[in-house]
């Protein structure tokens, strides 16, 4: 999930969020490997089984995901999916005074996954289908969720989650009253770097959130040119 908020004065704050509560690279390097394994075979048309189990023994960074995907199948809907901002992120008062969070998104909903038979039959690009589908039905509904750090929490590493007694805040309410498909949307022309942030927002140090900056710029502008 991506958002904008358009805020006073021109300002923006975009959120990119993902549906697994950690990612698999702690590096940018662990992403580029991952891309590479993930190249299609050309005998096969599949990513080569043998490089994904190498890349797997080589980027521990990876395992935390990896089980992750291996015990939950895929989110039956785009409604039913829960949404995590996987960085921390620094909010700074006006005394100057930081506190580290997290953000996810809860749908009102419920999470329900694809059993193993709805997994093997679904058809390609559904997911996108179910959405608009559902918002015929009436307005679909995330809860937003701030997680409050503590000192020891990680906060540079995407692949580390927080322990679950950490304090949660709801803050507000995602609501979507229509969807459609993406091909021709608004938002295939804005680039959603986590980067654009708020007043009193900050990046932490994270390698992988400052590599994205960078790199969303790089697809951005090939996604334009029809690269």
């Amino acid at each position: 999930m991506a958002l904008e908020f358009k805020l006073p004065k021109g300002d923006l704050q975009h959120m990119t969020m993902i549906n697994t509560p950690m990612f698999f690279a702690a590096m940018p390097r662990t992403f580029l490997d991952k891309m590479r394994a993930l190249r299609p075979d050309p005998a096969t048309g599949k990513p080569n089984p043998e490089a994904l189990a190498a890349f797997g023994a080589s980027h521990p960074d990876n395992r935390g995901q990896a089980k992750f995907l291996a015990d939950n199948n895929p989110p039956a809907s785009y409604a039913t999916s829960a949404y995590f901002g996987i960085h921390t992120f620094k909010f700074i008062d006006r005394a100057n005074k930081v506190t580290l969070v997290r953000w996810r998104f809860v749908p009102g909903d419920g999470e329900k996954a694809l059993t193993d038979s709805e997994l093997k039959s679904a058809p390609r690009d559904f997911l996108e289908r179910a959405l608009v589908d559902r918002t015929r039905q009436g307005p679909v509904r995330w809860a937003m969720l701030l997680t409050i750090g503590e000192p020891g929490d990680p906060e540079n590493d995407p692949t580390l989650a927080w322990p679950q007694s950490r304090k949660e805040l709801k803050v507000g309410t995602l609501t979507i009253s229509s969807a459609m498909t993406q091909k021709g949307a608004a938002c295939e022309n804005i680039n959603y770097d986590p980067l654009v942030m708020a007043d009193g927002i900050a990046p932490t140090d994270d390698p992988v959130l400052l590599f994205r900056s960078p790199s969303y710029v790089r697809s951005y502008t090939k996604r334009l040119q029809g690269l």
